[in-house]
């Protein structure tokens, strides 16, 4: 069992004790409870209200929803706790990084003999799927998938000659090699904004590591294996580990890059290449460089060899069940009024919310938003970062810091050693 999995199922048995001690009986339950955070946010509660209202509308008295709210930061804490006492709990949205704990913990449903062994594969894109489970059971359903991608500046690169498709990591050191060298703000000494090749997270332990992540993943390399025992020091680790050290020593990169900063140096037209997610838009957008498809092109990963499958750090929402619900049929059609064309595509219009379901991303709303349609090919990609759960932020420290210890020189084969022993005593 993983560290962190055993850690918050330690923590939910606490919690399940203390939830006993002078409960009530269960009365009967009347209609049905949607737990999530996001109805109370600002910008969300219209979008919430109408999901809910239009249920109602029609449904019977007995399956009238109920929305409960908390902050994100409380939500697995909640679950784990409510999931064990009498209240009524049955829907909830839920982070993809809360699902590790949330299912071995046995807060969730198994939600394949709920919607059936074919229901997944045949509505949603691949990575999507792969996102909602957990040791082979499929816990979530997909409800808005984005993975974090990378976004490439196409006018950057045509000045700077870079006149190929990037596929490969080579293809990809030969671009930001041409951006450094052969781009004229950078040939000009008289400038002083030079353009920065790969703006990569190094500076926030919160972004630096996961992003890090998903060159491991394409190089071929794990955090943990399937035991939950340690593997950063594999010999696919330490050859990611030496190839991410040249992209410093080679002047790629910048150093005390966080994500907010690589926004602004984007939006500024002083960054050929970095890693956001969907929601970035807002923050690069530059009407002085033309239309955004001008200058911001998001792009699947580069691969280490042509035929690889390309990798991306899976970000989003699930809509799950909680195990003891008495009404998991009303919850699966629930779950799939929320995932409706009407539904999905009312929420996309309203906050951007990229839908899940394949046929709602086949919708012309999305299919004609450049943007939006640019990040469907990353979707396949996606997985879960290997740090989340309780200790993700002991996790992504050591991995930073590590980093760090990289970037100043230290060798990669020491840095992979560190690591291991950092995150096996996390």
């Amino acid at each position: 069992m993983n560290k962190v999995v055993a850690i918050v199922l330690v923590l939910v048995l606490a919690l399940s004790a203390f939830a006993g001690c002078g409960e009530k009986p269960a009365e009967e339950q009347v209609g049905m409870t949607w737990s999530n955070w996001s109805g109370a946010e600002k910008g969300s509660v219209e979008a919430f209200d109408s999901m809910i209202s239009t249920w109602n509308t029609t449904a019977e008295v007995n399956d009238q929803v109920t929305q409960i709210n908390w902050p994100w930061g409380d939500t697995t804490t909640q679950l784990a706790l409510r999931s064990q006492g009498s209240e009524q709990y049955d829907v909830a949205q839920i982070d993809i990084r809360m699902l590790p704990a949330l299912a071995e913990a046995g807060v969730l449903a198994d939600l394949t003999p709920l919607f059936g062994s074919d229901y997944f594969t045949a509505n949603y894109p691949a990575g999507s799927i792969d996102v909602g489970q957990y040791n082979g059971t499929q816990y979530g359903v997909p409800w808005t998938i984005a993975p974090v991608g990378m976004i490439s500046n196409p006018q950057i690169l045509a000045e700077a000659g870079v006149d190929f498709d990037i596929v490969t990591i080579a293809d990809f050191e030969k671009a930001c090699e041409l951006v450094k060298t052969n781009h004229p703000d950078n040939k000009d000494s008289n400038k002083g904004n030079d353009i920065i090749p790969y703006a990569v997270m190094n500076k926030e332990a919160g972004t630096a590591a996961p992003d890090f992540m998903a060159w491991l993943w394409t190089f071929g390399a794990e955090i943990f294996d399937d035991e939950g025992n340690v593997t950063i020091d594999s010999p696919e680790a330490v050859k990611c580990l030496e190839w991410f050290q040249t992209l410093s020593t080679n002047g790629y990169t910048q150093e005390a890059m966080g994500r907010n900063d690589a926004r602004t140096l984007y939006k500024e037209g002083r960054v050929a290449f970095y890693d956001d997610a969907l929601m970035s838009k807002g923050s690069i957008t530059n009407d002085a460089f033309g239309s955004i498809e001008e200058y911001a092109q998001p792009m699947v990963r580069p691969v280490l060899k042509a035929g690889d499958e390309s990798k991306a750090l899976a970000w989003g929402h699930l809509l799950v069940v909680i195990n003891r619900s008495e009404k998991k049929e009303d919850a699966k059609a629930f779950i799939e009024h929320l995932n409706s064309k009407e539904v999905s595509m009312n929420y996309f219009k309203s906050n951007g919310m990229l839908p899940a379901k394949k046929d709602n991303l086949a919708d012309p709303a999305v299919a004609s938003d450049y943007w939006s349609k640019s990040w469907t090919p990353i979707l396949d990609g996606g997985r879960v970062a290997e740090t989340a759960g309780l200790k993700e932020a002991a996790y992504n420290k050591v991995i930073a810091d590590q980093l760090q210890a990289l970037l100043s020189g230290t060798s990669a084969s020491d840095v992979a050693t560190a690591m291991k022993k950092g995150l096996e005593n996390a």
